[in-house]
């Protein structure tokens, strides 16, 4: 005979239910159409993903939804990554949603989370293991695209904030299948030379394909172990990829790392300044002390009355204060001497002070520096650049003078 004294109720089987499989599916990532799709006036999203054999009701809450960067609609074909959960009202199982993308990049934004949660685990992203960036750099790599406008935005930036920074551009490819071999041979090439104290790679804004080049995970490891520190500046401040993730330093965009990497000049020359003035003032309060308890005990009775004892004390004041006059001008001196030495060291630094010495620069017709005879062709023209102006030249051997006209 069937006994019932154990039997549960609807909503105890149901609740059983569901912590059975939210503590088994916490996180499921599944691919299917849209179908029955209701936008509603809350903001929150309804809908049933299917395939050829099966359903399952989905909801995107508004706060999930509001991110999207496309319009879901009834025949999407989405990839969708949530909690599975279930509606204890209707005995229904359900995908809470918390990301969706079209099925055409969703097969990327899978292989982005698989290589971000396996570089995560293997350390990459540690920050005790990220390089420190130079406060004053002397000398910036930038690898990028030469046609783009994240370089020419940030040379614009240096130039204004630090000209006296030199500043080598490896141009690269940054888009399509042959980017991220680039870019990994244009860090080795910038990471080789010992004068480069920082690196700076990036690109401007795109979509999730554009900027795939830099998920790369060879990439990723090239940025890990690459013995100069890296700030990476790839498209705009939402964009996330894993160079972000792995270089020492993560740019919202190319602009803003050129503001990160080097210091104003001018707020500089200001700082020292201001040093100046705040230790004048605190020199000249010293002594304004001094002249006053001076004066407090020359009007004492027992000063007054023994001459001599006034007269050595006049003496140590008078003494006192030309120790400390010639410490102020010492001090002034060294301080001058310094801001005049870091003044003449930044403007020794500067390009066209090295070009009105006698010194030029070769560029091709692209505008890029001729670093070696062999970078152009006999016959080729080029320009080079002296502290007066510009001409043209031709290459006539690699054995014979280049020759202006």
């Amino acid at each position: 005979m069937m006994r019932f004294e154990n039997s549960l109720s609807v909503s105890q089987l149901t609740a059983k239910i569901k912590d059975l499989i939210e503590s088994n599916f916490s996180s499921v990532i599944v691919r299917g159409e849209i179908s029955n799709f209701t936008h509603h006036t809350s903001g929150h999203m309804y809908f049933t993903l299917k395939d050829k054999h099966s359903e399952l009701r989905v909801v995107m809450f508004k706060g999930k939804n509001s991110s999207l960067t496309f319009s879901p609609k009834n025949g999407t074909d989405v990839v969708i990554q949530g909690n599975l959960s279930v509606y204890e009202m209707r005995g229904q199982y359900q995908i809470i949603a918390q990301h969706m993308e079209p099925a055409g990049i969703g097969a990327l934004f899978l292989a982005f989370e698989e290589l971000k949660k396996r570089l995560l685990a293997e350390g990459l992203f540690d920050k005790s293991k990220k390089k420190s960036v130079p406060k004053f750099p002397s000398t910036i790599g930038i690898v990028t695209s030469k046609t783009g406008a994240a370089l020419r935005d940030m040379l614009i930036i240096f130039k204004r904030r630090a000209p006296q920074v030199k500043i080598i551009v490896r141009p690269a490819l940054v888009q399509g299948s042959e980017a991220s071999s680039d870019i990994i041979a244009a860090i080795k090439d910038l990471s080789s030379q010992e004068n480069v104290n920082l690196i700076i790679i990036g690109r401007g804004g795109g979509s999730f394909e554009d900027l795939w080049p830099f998920n790369d995970e060879a990439l990723a490891r090239e940025i890990f172990k690459c013995s100069k520190p890296i700030i990476s500046a790839v498209g705009h401040e939402t964009d996330i990829t894993i160079s972000d993730m792995v270089a020492d330093l993560r740019a919202p965009t190319p602009s803003a790392a050129a503001e990160i990497a080097v210091n104003n000049i001018l707020e500089i020359s200001q700082s020292i300044d201001n040093k100046l003035i705040r230790l004048r003032n605190l020199i000249e309060s010293k002594i304004s002390t001094i002249w006053q308890t001076f004066d407090n005990l020359s009007e004492r009775h027992f000063l007054q009355k023994p001459k001599t004892v006034f007269k050595r004390q006049k003496q140590k004041i008078d003494q006192l204060e030309n120790n400390l006059s010639l410490s102020i001008n010492k001090i002034i001196s060294l301080k001058k001497s310094y801001a005049i030495n870091l003044y003449t060291h930044l403007d020794a630094l500067s390009p066209n002070n090295t070009l009105n010495r006698g010194y030029s620069i070769a560029y091709n017709n692209d505008r890029l520096i001729i670093r070696d005879p062999n970078d152009i062709n006999n016959g080729e023209s080029f320009t080079l650049k002296t502290g007066k102006g510009e001409m043209a030249a031709i290459k006539k051997s690699n054995t014979q003078q280049t020759t202006g006209y």
